[in-house]
C-alpha cells in the first residue's frame, strides 16, 4: 500500500512507538489520527508531525472504552478521510506473580492490551473490507511467545493478542485487507523503564526500529501476506 495520501490511525500515539510510528507515516505523506489518553502529549506529537507537512486529527480517547472508541474513529474519518491503516499499539504493563497480582490490575491490563485492539478493529474493520483496502497492525511482544516470571497479566494480554491477530486474519481473508502481529523484544521507552525491564538500553530496539518495520510492511506488494514479524536485539 501506498502511505502517501493514506489516512492511518494510532493508538498510543501520545509516547514511545505510537509516536514514532506516528511521525514515521507523517514522513511518508499519510494523514495521521492520534489518539491516546493524555492530550497533551497528541497535541505536541501533532506539531511535530505539522512540521513535516503531514495533517493530523487529535483524538483523546480510552481504547478499552466502546463508546471512546466508536467516536474516536468517527472523529477521524470526519477529519480525515477513511482509514486505511490501523496500528493498534496503546498498552500498558504491570508486573506480579500470580498469587499476588490484583484482580482489577489483570483485569485493566486484558482490557488495554487485548480488549481494545478488538474493539478498535471491530471499529474499523466494516469500512476496510467494503473499499477493499486496509491494513490492521497489532503491536504485541515477545511476550507472547514465552512467559516469565511476575508477567501474568502482561503475557496473557499479548499471547490473546497474538491469537486474535490470527483469527482476524482468517476473517477477512479475501477481501484485500491484511491484519499483521508484530512481537517486539524490549524497546527503549518509557514503559519498559518504568517496568523496570529494560536491562541494556544501549543496545535495545528503538521505537523508530518498529516504526520503520510497520513502514516496510504496509509497503509491501499485494501479494505478499504478512502474517507476524519478530524483532530482536542483536546483542541482549
Amino acid at each position: 500500500m501506498e502511505l502517501r495520501d493514506s489516512v492511518a490511525l494510532v493508538t498510543g500515539a501520545g509516547r514511545g512507538i505510537g509516536r514514532a510510528v506516528a511521525l514515521a507515516f507523517a514522513r511518508e505523506g499519510a494523514r495521521v489520527a492520534l489518539m491516546g489518553l493524555t492530550a497533551s502529549h497528541l497535541s505536541a506529537v501533532e506539531k511535530e508531525a505539522g512540521a513535516l507537512g503531514a495533517r493530523c486529527a487529535v483524538l483523546p480517547g480510552d481504547v478499552s472504552d466502546e463508546g471512546s472508541v466508536a467516536r474516536c474513529v468517527a472523529a477521524a474519518e470526519q477529519q480525515l478521510g477513511p482509514i486505511d491503516v490501523l496500528v493498534n499499539n496503546a498498552g500498558v504493563y504491570a508486573h506480579g506473580p500470580v498469587d499476588r497480582l490484583d484482580a482489577l490490575v489483570f483485569d485493566h491490563t486484558l482490557a488495554v492490551n487485548l480488549r481494545g485492539p478488538f474493539l478498535m478493529a471491530r471499529a474499523v474493520l466494516p469500512g476496510m473490507k467494503s473499499r477493499r483496502r486496509g491494513h490492521v497492525v497489532n503491536v504485541a511482544s515477545t511476550a507472547a511467545l514465552r512467559g516469565f516470571a511476575g508477567g501474568a497479566a502482561y503475557c496473557a494480554s499479548k499471547f490473546g493478542l497474538a491469537g486474535l491477530s490470527q483469527a482476524m486474519l482468517q476473517d477477512v481473508r479475501g477481501s484485500d485487507v491484511r491484519v499483521t502481529c508484530i512481537l517486539p523484544s524490549t524497546v527503549a521507552t518509557d514503559m519498559a523503564l518504568r517496568g523496570d525491564f529494560l536491562k541494556s538500553p544501549a543496545t535495545a530496539i528503538r521505537p523508530e526500529d518498529v516504526a520503520q518495520a510497520v513502514v516496510d510492511l504496509i509497503r509491501l506488494d499485494s501479494r505478499v501476506l504478512p502474517v507476524s514479524l519478530e524483532l530482536w536485539q542483536t546483542n541482549p
